[in-house]
């Protein structure tokens, strides 16, 4: 169970760095969810297994709105238990100033997705398992359907986490 806790008390923003990468759960696993008066879905764990190679490609919108220039693009995105979690860093420019603005306040603090289901099950009380997705794009909104399963949880520098590909690459050429 996911508990819904205060904003201020989740929001890590990490001092000392240049405050620019958002980061937190995108896509809860295993949390059911109803979109619609016909629509309950459920996202399985590994559904966004493929993308999280090639993180660099899905852009960061406000409010899947695709007519703006992204605001930023992720540098990381890993399947973990709570689910597809997400580092989004932030293009230095006046919107996403804004943005990084808006976030700090808590005035926008939920992720939402674009994605083209690949593969789905229809369980016998009609919830959708969403077993594999493409993830066309991760936004920033007010409300999104997860609600706070799927919150902005910090504001902070560029991954610490090591990019195992350019790690291997470098061991490779040392031999």
């Amino acid at each position: 169970m996911i508990e819904n806790r205060s904003y201020e008390s989740d929001l890590e923003i990490r001092a000392g760095s240049d405050g620019r990468t958002i980061v937190g759960i995108v896509v809860p696993y295993n949390v059911e969810q109803r979109i619609n008066r016909t629509l309950t879905e459920v996202f399985l764990p590994g559904a966004f297994s493929a993308v999280t190679r090639a993180a660099h490609r899905v852009k960061l919108l406000v409010g899947h709105d695709a007519n703006q220039l992204p605001q930023g693009r992720a540098t990381l995105l890993r399947e973990e238990a709570a689910g597809l979690y997400g580092e989004f860093r932030v293009s230095k420019t006046q919107r996403g100033d804004e943005l990084l603005e808006l976030v700090a306040d808590g005035a926008v603090d939920q992720f939402s997705v674009g994605f083209q289901p690949l593969q789905d099950r229809k369980r016998a009380d009609g919830v959708i398992e969403r077993v594999r997705a493409h993830l066309a794009e991760v936004s920033l909104v007010t409300f999104g359907a997860y609600g706070m399963a799927a919150a902005v949880a910090g504001i902070r520098e560029q991954s610490q986490t090591p990019n195992l590909d350019a790690a291997r690459e470098l061991l490779e050429g040392l031999k």
